[in-house]
């Protein structure tokens, strides 16, 4: 009697199964992966820079002297001195036409400047990555409404509305740093907007998608953090234009009259030019190399996070 062999159950019943296509989980954590990797190599091409080791201890000299330096020097608002004393051993940066010691008010004055510089960098990064982001990773009607709203808002003039709310509401830091964030956020806006529309529309956001995720989960957890390195970019630059524009506003008198800024400094300055030089050069050379240092290191970060870019400079 022949014997009848029983036929070998196909490869998939022994175990033996296909590998199956990588899932939005796996591929997500291969991308989150990929992307620390990419974020230590920009941090040590950041730090390679020659710029860097020259303006980042820079930026942090003058915050520290305008936050901690208070501490050390005298009242800037104590007349008890000869007027328009020029700088010496006893007094550092002079006398100002009111006998107060400049060294103090410099020091004093830095405050006002980078509060205002980093706080509007701050308030532009939020309004942008949230309405830029919604506008670029939903699109369609909800694009077009938030973009309206970016354009209307871009076509504020500043200063008119610096002038305009300072005779209403009177001149504060907190209204200056309002004013110039709502002025220059679209900015910001514009440049989340187009890398959210870019990175929508990659495999592992789509991967995302088809595993059930939320639209919400996917930007904040995805599309947001991808399109971090130009916003960054973008934003250190806003800190030396508002510093600049801060300054400006306080030169023409539009300022906090209890905390004046290095503006409001060169302000006061300008009727002593011939007499008093040192009036308008420590506080606009504090301008200058927060300014400078402030796009320095946004240049070298811009280098850093876009390699291509720094070869083809």
């Amino acid at each position: 009697m022949t014997t009848v062999q029983p036929t070998p159950p196909p490869e998939t019943e022994l175990g033996l199964e296909e590998p199956l296509a990588p899932d939005a989980g796996t591929e997500a954590l291969a991308v989150a992966a990929s992307g620390g990797s990419r974020r230590n190599a920009a941090w040590r091409a950041f730090l390679r820079k020659r710029s860097v080791w020259v303006f980042l201890p820079l930026l942090v000299v003058l915050i520290l002297i305008s936050f901690v330096g208070p501490s050390f020097v005298g009242d800037p608002v104590s007349a008890i001195y000869p007027k328009l004393l020029p700088p010496s051993s006893e007094h550092w940066l002079g006398t100002d036409n009111l006998g107060r010691d400049y060294l103090a008010r410099v020091v004093y004055g830095g405050q006002v400047s980078l509060i205002v510089g980093f706080s509007v960098a701050v308030l532009c990064l939020t309004l942008g990555l949230i309405i830029g982001g919604v506008a670029g990773y939903y699109g369609g009607f909800m694009d077009n409404a938030l973009v309206k709203v970016s354009e209307f808002f871009q076509v504020l003039p500043g200063l008119v509305l610096a002038l305009v709310a300072a005779a209403l509401l009177g001149s504060n830091v907190v209204i200056i740093i309002v004013i110039l964030g709502v002025t220059m956020w679209p900015g910001v806006a514009r440049i989340v907007r187009a890398e959210a529309m870019r990175i929508t529309k990659l495999g592992y956001v789509e991967s995302a998608k088809a595993a059930g995720f939320s639209g919400p989960r996917i930007l904040w957890s995805d599309v947001i953090p991808n399109a971090m390195p130009p916003v960054l970019v973008a934003t250190t630059m806003t800190v030396g234009r508002a510093i600049l524009v801060e300054s400006g506003l306080s030169y023409l008198g539009i300022g906090d009259a209890n905390r004046p800024s290095w503006g409001a400094l060169l302000n006061s300055a300008q009727a002593y030019m011939q007499q008093a030089w040192w009036l308008a050069l420590f506080p606009g050379l504090c301008i200058f190399l927060v300014v400078l240092a402030v796009n320095i290191l946004g240049d070298a970060m811009n280098d850093a996070l876009n390699p291509t870019i720094g070869r083809v400079k």
